[in-house]
């Protein structure tokens, strides 16, 4: 068929690649590439997928969050929770001067509220699973007693990102804080007092509600699994955009990120995974620091770093072209072959 130069044009003008932003990238869910990340991800196999600036970790990520959800949770039985997920959300930037004043065992106790947060909210209050929930209910009942031991508050409906962080720093900065010995006081007993001042009672036992938290999210755990047993499922945790959390390469950013992955410990069960998504270098710089013994954990879940070879990109490529319905039309693509390379590189040729 012969075409003339406006026909050319117009074919051209229709093309739209996507975005360079996974957050706005209409063409993520029906022009993707199966990579071999992706499929470890998906059978679980790994829990922390590093890498590089632009390598995809985002688009992994919204494929699973926004599009497979459904899918998780009716083939594999999992629910998926997650934390940010929108591009430039400045949420924990409101937050970082409470920030500054944690510790790397204060970031430890801030994930563990943090997640246990996270699947309060996304499924145990979820309104999608309270049927699946009504055959747990003693279960459920537990973690919520666990919950309250730990002083996690439990809200009525949904909570938004920036009121979950509020009271998960509250936890820590608050409920949990660090404890003080003062010898000399008028009465000229022995007290103790938090780094703000206010006096506290000295635990009666190991099991009061001034225990420090990440003892109790042992416990938390424990009810949270016997749910997911009774429910017959499983619950991922995810969590992305850490790059833009933290001021890059600072003192707080290692405490945060060292903090989080030790957490992939504390909560290392086959019922409940978390998922971390973060750049390679600021992986690397975390945990080479000395006196990381979370290390060995880390690294036995974790993906190899996100790359993508010339075949790769040239079927991501042809697939986004041939999601334009101009093309499709003009050229006549069998859309079955297109994820064989010599097929996807005569269309490219030919296009």
């Amino acid at each position: 068929m012969a075409h003339t130069n406006r026909d050319v044009v117009k074919l051209l003008r229709a093309i739209d690649l996507g975005s360079s932003v996974a957050e706005q990238d209409g063409l993520l869910e029906n022009a993707r590439i199966d990579t071999s990340a992706f499929t470890d991800l998906i059978d679980d196999k790994v829990d922390l997928i590093p890498g590089s600036k632009g390598s995809g970790k985002t688009a992994l990520y919204r494929i699973i969050v926004d599009f497979m959800s459904e899918f998780m949770l009716a083939q594999k039985r999992i629910v998926v929770a997650h934390g940010v997920r929108h591009h430039g959300d400045q949420v924990f930037q409101v937050f970082r001067d409470r920030f500054g004043k944690l510790s790397e065992e204060d970031f430890v106790s801030f994930w563990c509220v943090y997640f246990v947060s996270l699947a309060n909210e996304h499924f145990i209050k979820a309104p999608e699973f309270e049927s699946r929930l009504a055959q747990a209910k003693e279960q459920v009942d537990r973690f919520r007693s666990a919950c309250r031991a730990a002083r996690i508050p439990s809200f009525e409906g949904q909570r938004t990102l920036r009121e979950v962080l509020d009271w998960a720093l509250d936890a820590v900065l608050v409920f949990l804080p660090k404890r003080v010995k003062i010898s000399h006081t008028p009465s000229g007993t022995e007290a103790e007092v938090d780094l703000f001042g206010r006096a506290l009672e000295k635990p009666k036992s190991e099991h009061t509600p001034h225990t420090p938290l990440p003892i109790y999210v042992e416990q938390i755990k424990d009810h949270l699994e016997a749910v997911l047993e009774k429910c017959d499922l499983h619950l991922w945790l995810m969590i992305d955009r850490l790059d833009e959390i933290f001021p890059r390469r600072s003192a707080l950013e290692t405490k945060a990120l060292r903090g989080l992955l030790r957490v992939l410990r504390i909560f290392d069960s086959p019922r409940i995974r978390i998922k971390i998504f973060l750049r390679d270098d600021i992986l690397d710089q975390v945990v080479e620091k000395k006196g990381f013994t979370a290390l060995t954990h880390v690294s036995a879940r974790r993906a190899k770093p996100l790359a993508w070879t010339e075949e790769q990109i040239l079927c991501l490529l042809v697939r986004r072209l041939y999601a334009q319905k101009m093309i499709a039309r003009q050229f006549e693509v069998d859309p079955e072959q297109l994820a064989l390379v010599p097929y996807a590189r005569a269309f490219f040729i030919r296009l």
